[in-house]
């Protein structure tokens, strides 16, 4: 691990440890089980993270943690760490340790559940014969993760929908395990409310609260959100707050290039055609798109200029998308088109962003009192408005009761005219055959899909936002794709003007009628960050040589071309999902052999576009096509004479070219058999 420095620590005052800003520490200090420390020198890491150093003594001591810190800073080890080793201790004090489910982590997506599941695998290299755990997010039976919990895993790492199901089945009498929960985590804590966990969350907290359990609970998060806020209500108890800012923010952020680009919509294609065949960007890209269409719209784009590219989006299996993201980071892929449908998509104003940092100030001063004082009335004040809507809803419902009396009372025709209407309307409500049809053949999104967090990607050079996110938030989430680790990295974003938008029907995307409204959002919580975004500008003159290859590519991708090639690649995934899991399982060498950036050939094939020609490339820049080989009007002939000795030796027939083939009177030749 690179060495980094401490900067900031923002604790509850009676919390803080001077003797943990020392820029020396090592994860031999932290009095870490020795296997755990045999398993992180295994893994060479040698000095632990700043959030790291800073949490795991606080969470040895059993307190509660709210952390906030950047994305790849090392906050997967940071509450592993603690949860293993208190494990590891229980069991060691005792001599026959009795199985139960101890520790629960929750995260957001099963692709982080994946990663998670990872990092563990390293972490009890030594020590797996005495911590068992299981990762519950993939979509098996009910009946199949019954069975692998009735084993009473130590450790389970499940999406906060799969940790609701366990407890309902736990207050049902019907969970075979044995819960006894000590620790809980929840891992990119700002994005679970966000993915729609609001009751599951709910489901949990309140059977801790009745159960009476001693949980110690950590939350790991990237930025502080209310969210967050919620989430600290429900599980924490005079929590430490880590606010903690790397000593390489500064830097890495002058690594980070940004820069976004105004066009029009169909000149977005145009670019990424001229930015990919002439190797503008090198190195590794993702590319973010607005839905699914749009992702299988510009690879087939692409594959008419001989460009490889993998998708990545809600409707492929779990396996795929995992498989996609770890051949992506073994370098197989260096595009990969994603479609961020589930983007956070709670907007958040300028203003709430700058009381919620006034707010987050006064927690870490200790003034907690009085926000929750004011929390309290915001609640009382909200359930006081849901008892008066309830209460109006309630006369209105009495009001209506009264009125259908009397109209039974007064007239019955009237009546049976509603009932006839009622029945009308049921019937025109029906569903088609052929709408039932579609409805069933349309592949069902995961909601629990997210690709602008919760995955590690490595390595990536660049981050283009094809189509511009709907949140500032979203867009920091994005370019925290790159530029990670102390590596230089850019972002390219496509900003289409108010004026341009609905020019080019073909190319038209919604959403990108409000992105010079968005880019002034982002633009200014990026200052805030103490980043810019810089326009862009290419030389269009050069650019425009190349529009009327992009045209041609783009009227060869169809609607139609589109839907094939969506529902062609979901085929393929499921296939490749289901049938071949369980022998990747046992080989897993092979799983290299299954690739995912294939050409889908649902378009209209032009082999002219897979070549640029020499005449259209900038004037002194570097050919990146090879020059065409010459091909002869004739065949060379070889040397005959020596083929006819090789023949010879093999025992074959002598060629002794066409001249003496016309020569030759199959009369002579033939001979009959008497």
């Amino acid at each position: 691990m690179s060495k980094r420095k401490h900067s900031e620590l923002a604790v509850a005052p009676a919390q803080a440890d001077a003797s943990l800003v020392d820029d020396e520490h090592t994860f031999q200090n932290l009095n870490l089980d020795p296997r755990l420390n045999q398993a992180l020198a295994k893994m060479k890491f040698a000095k632990p993270t700043l959030v790291q150093a800073k949490a795991v003594p606080l969470a040895l001591q059993g307190k509660d943690i709210l952390a906030r810190a950047k994305t790849g800073s090392g906050k997967t080890i940071a509450y592993l760490l603690p949860v293993l080793h208190h494990i590891l201790q229980t069991k060691t004090a005792t001599t026959t340790p009795e199985a139960r489910i101890q520790s629960l982590i929750l995260v957001p997506t099963r692709e982080l559940a994946d990663q998670v599941s990872k990092v563990l695998d390293r972490l009890t290299l030594y020590c797996n014969k005495h911590i068992k755990y299981v990762n519950i997010t993939k979509p098996v039976a009910d009946s199949v993760t019954m069975t692998t919990l009735s084993t009473n895993p130590d450790i389970v790492i499940a999406t906060p929908s799969k940790a609701a199901w366990i407890v309902k089945k736990v207050q049902q009498e019907k969970f075979q395990g044995k819960l006894e929960l000590k620790y809980l985590v929840i891992d990119e804590a700002d994005l679970v409310l966000s993915y729609g966990y609001d009751e599951d969350v709910k489901v949990l907290s309140e059977y801790i609260k009745s159960a009476g359990l001693a949980v110690q609970s950590i939350l790991m998060s990237a930025t502080m959100t209310k969210e967050v806020d919620i989430l600290k209500r429900f599980f924490l108890r005079s929590p430490a707050i880590l606010r903690l800012n790397d000593g390489n923010d500064e830097s890495a952020a002058g690594k980070l290039l940004q820069y976004c680009v105004k066009c029009g919509e169909e000149e977005k294609f145009l670019l990424v055609y001229v930015i990919f065949k002439l190797k503008l960007i090198k190195g590794k890209t993702i590319i973010f798109v607005g839905d699914i269409d749009r992702c299988y719209r510009l690879k087939l784009f692409l594959e008419q200029f001989g460009l490889k590219s993998v998708v990545l989006n809600s409707e492929l299996p779990v396996n795929s998308r995992l498989h996609v993201v770890e051949q992506f980071n073994k370098n197989i892929y260096d595009i990969i088109i994603a479609s961020d449908e589930n983007e956070v998509l709670r907007n958040e104003d300028e203003e709430e962003v700058e009381i919620k940092e006034a707010e987050e100030v006064e927690i870490e001063e200790g003034k907690t009192e009085d926000k929750d004082v004011e929390m309290k009335d915001d609640e009382a004040e909200e359930k006081e408005e849901e008892k008066a809507e309830s209460d109006a809803e309630s006369e209105d419902s009495d009001a209506e009761s009264d009125k259908d009396e009397e109209m039974k009372d007064g007239d019955e025709n009237v009546e049976s005219t509603k009932s006839d209407k009622k029945d009308k309307k049921k019937e025109k409500s029906k569903p088609t055959p052929a709408q039932q049809q579609k409805r069933k053949r349309k592949p069902k999104k995961d909601r629990e899909y997210g690709i602008s967090r919760g995955l590690d990607f490595q390595n990536v050079a660049c981050i283009l936002n094809f189509d511009l996110p709907s949140t500032s938030k979203s867009y920091t989430h994005r370019v925290g794709r790159t530029a990670r680790a102390g590596a230089s990295g850019m972002a390219l974003s496509f900003v289409i003007p108010t004026e341009l938008y609905g020019k080019h029907k073909a190319t038209t995307y919604a959403p990108s009628q409000n992105d010079e409204k968005v880019l002034a959002k982002i633009e200014k919580s990026q200052k805030k960050r103490g980043n810019e975004i810089l326009p862009y500008t290419f030389d269009m003159k050069q650019v425009e040589a190349f529009r009327y290859r992009m045209e041609d590519a783009l009227r060869a991708v169809t609607r139609g071309a589109v839907r094939e090639a969506r529902v062609k690649e979901l085929k393929q995934e499921i296939l490749a999902s289901e049938k071949l899991a369980r022998f990747f399982e046992e080989n897993p060498d092979d799983a290299a052999h299954l690739r995912h950036d294939g050409e889908l050939r649902s378009a209209r094939v032009q082999p002219h576009l897979k070549h640029v020609p020499t005449y259209l490339l900038p004037s002194g820049g570097v050919t990146t096509t090879q020059a065409p080989a010459m091909v002869p009007f004739k065949k060379e002939v070889g040397n005959r004479i020596r083929q006819n000795r090789a023949r010879k030796m093999r025992g074959g027939r002598v060629n002794k070219g066409k001249g003496d083939d016309r020569k030759r009177d199959p009369l002579k030749t033939f001979k009959a058999g008497f």
